[in-house]
């Protein structure tokens, strides 16, 4: 009877300052008879309220905050009802957080790229935009040992949501595709990306068994394999993005067309790759400012909490579909007709490959800020990103 009367008296007090400050910043998320509940278990004192946030680095995203309720009473309709409403809340949380995100996305994830690598900010760009191809997009980073490469496929492997990484010349007895131990399939790389980014170091070591069932992943999304009479096909749809030095382990001259003589590649492989970037060793000013970092030993590492809120971000983003305007075809048209009038300074042949590669990154462009129409903006950032990779600049 005490009891009764003790919660009908808390009932008649108002909440004070800071529970009210709590509740006001739930009301955008809750519906007002969830609120209304959260306010009885709040004076009754059956719930608290704890600041959450994203645990993000001011510098990658500000920090978000909002009040999380907490169980005072071991009551199991009312932890039900908790759990059901910070669930909510967080979401809810996550989402605002989504919409700040997308106005810049693409330049924050871009700085998490291999971030202690100086330069290469065209590689970087395009290694970001890869995480919100929802189609095939495959990236080749050629170039002098020592000089970033396998950096920035280590920021993609954590800041992607599935990505795998293994080297051209195959970690395991598996490879990039594949072997039968008996009756037993071992799945390769490419089978273990499937629906993600597959990320291959050193691919100018790629072994002859392998090179088939590349080209079919990175074509068909899926590779074969034949055992004693046995015709199995194993999905493979996967994004590439790979590393590989050239012939003699470092570039020559700086003559693109000398350049492209120096390649390891066969143009069957090459023609597969929708975009290009040759790596260079670094600039004086490059080597300059990397110097600096060493000397103050500003080596920055990826915050958990960064890399967590961009693969959330990344995840939601491809659950997108994404338009292409037909209205821009001219623009990819009259862009595709100037780089055939300079073809012989390019990296690469302008193919219908490149086409479609452009189209494919404009719609990455839009998927990053969250849109489901590509815009002018998109497609002549896909151009630009397009034209400096078959000019050879990384």
């Amino acid at each position: 009877m005490r009891k009764r009367l003790f919660d009908a008296f808390r009932l008649l007090l108002p909440l004070g300052p800071s529970r009210r400050r709590d509740l006001a910043a739930l009301a955008a998320h809750l519906s007002e008879q969830e609120l209304s509940d959260v306010r009885y278990l709040a004076k009754l004192r059956r719930v608290g309220f704890h600041p959450r946030r994203l645990e993000t680095s001011t510098e990658f995203f500000p920090d978000k905050g909002w009040p999380e309720l907490s169980l005072a009473v071991e009551d199991e309709e009312a932890g039900a009802f908790v759990r059901r409403i910070n669930a909510k809340v967080a979401d809810a949380a996550l989402l605002q957080a989504f919409e700040e995100l997308k106005k810049d996305a693409l330049t924050r994830i871009q700085g998490l790229v291999a971030p202690n690598i100086v330069g290469l900010d065209a590689a970087k760009r395009a290694a970001a935009l890869q995480l919100f191809a929802a189609e095939p997009v495959h990236i080749l980073l050629i170039g002098d040992p020592g000089t970033g490469k396998t950096e920035i496929l280590r920021s993609v492997e954590r800041l992607a949501p599935h990505a795998v990484f293994g080297l051209g010349s195959g970690a395991s007895k598996a490879g990039l595709t594949g072997v039968y131990d008996g009756n037993e399939f071992h799945p390769g790389l490419l089978v273990l990306a499937d629906e993600g980014i597959a990320l291959v170091d050193e691919l100018n070591l790629l072994k002859k068994e392998d090179a088939a069932g590349l080209y079919s992943a990175m074509e068909k999304g899926f590779i074969t394999y034949d055992k004693k009479g046995k015709h199995e096909r194993f999905d493979a749809r996967v994004r590439v993005l790979a590393t590989a030095n050239p012939k003699g382990g470092r570039f020559v001259g700086k003559d693109v067309r000398f350049l492209k003589t120096q390649l390891p590649f066969e143009d069957a492989l090459l023609s597969r790759f929708h975009l290009f970037f040759l790596v260079r060793k670094p600039s004086d000013r490059e080597l300059e400012e990397i110097t600096r970092r060493i000397v103050k030993q500003d080596i920055r590492e990826l915050p958990d909490g960064d890399t967590r809120l961009v693969q959330a971000y990344v995840r939601y983003a491809e659950k997108l579909i994404v338009t292409f305007d037909p209205k821009y075809e001219s623009m990819v048209v009259n862009f595709v007709d100037d780089l055939k009038r300079a073809e012989k300074e390019l990296i690469a042949e302008v193919s219908p490959r490149l086409v479609i590669g452009v189209i494919r990154l404009a719609k990455a462009f839009a998927r990053a800020r969250l849109s489901r129409h590509t815009s002018a903006e998109d497609v002549e950032a896909a151009m630009r990103l397009m034209k400096d990779a078959l000019a050879g600049k990384a």
